[in-house]
């Protein structure tokens, strides 16, 4: 299968309307990209990785809290249907949704510590997997808490809860997970501070306005 490779100039067009919330150009350039390759909306997005940070178009919708951008990208996103398919749910879930950036976060890290319920909720709802631990070894609930996003960490703790209760789900919670959802706690080892990553590195998770 043909993966789609985007130019460094293309990615970062891309992710500079995504960041500037743009919708316009976003869209245009995204369409304008699809007839360029001859692919649909979905390989380009899917396709507009930083090749230093990893962060895809739903980082930044993340962590500006651009919800009616986020929706549009998820529709976009969404696979066609396909007649005949009995497993329709997983097949329709955007692969960028638990896409780890250089650091180990996903759009959901970056949407919890910087407090965007609505945002969060939106990704939990198309599938987004609470449970991946970025490179500090923390989940998003952790990084919701040590930003002291109280609303956040309550949705997600509640969430976290029907997922322990839930049997033959993919993305199950670990046996350390259930602890911390059960007990209430969104805390790591480390109390809520710095979040160190092997060797040392700081793992930052910061609104990404126009000109990060």
């Amino acid at each position: 299968m043909h993966v789609l490779s985007l130019t460094a100039d293309e990615i970062d067009d891309l992710l500079y309307f995504t960041r500037a919330n743009e919708a316009q150009d976003l869209q245009q350039t995204v369409s304008a990209l699809s007839q360029k390759y001859g692919c649909d909306a979905r390989e380009v997005l899917e396709a507009c990785i930083d090749a230093d940070t990893g962060n895809s178009v739903l980082h930044y919708c993340s962590a500006n809290g651009l919800a009616d951008l986020l929706q549009s990208l998820l529709s976009s996103l969404k696979a066609p249907e396909r007649t005949g398919t009995s497993n329709g749910k997983t097949a329709d879930r955007p692969q960028l949704i638990n896409h780890q950036n250089a650091q180990g976060n996903t759009p959901l890290h970056w949407a919890s510590y910087n407090g965007h319920l609505e945002l969060v909720k939106l990704l939990v709802g198309v599938g987004a997997d609470m449970w991946v631990k970025n490179a500090a070894g923390h989940l998003a609930m952790f990084e919701a808490e040590r930003a002291d996003k109280s609303e956040v960490v309550q949705y997600l703790l509640e969430a976290g809860g029907r997922t322990v209760e839930q049997t033959g789900r993919e993305g199950v919670a670990s046996k350390e997970d259930e602890v911390e959802v059960q007990d209430g706690e969104a805390v790591g080892n480390n109390g809520v501070g710095e979040a160190q990553a092997d060797g040392g590195a700081e793992v930052e998770m910061e609104d990404a306005g126009p000109s990060a």
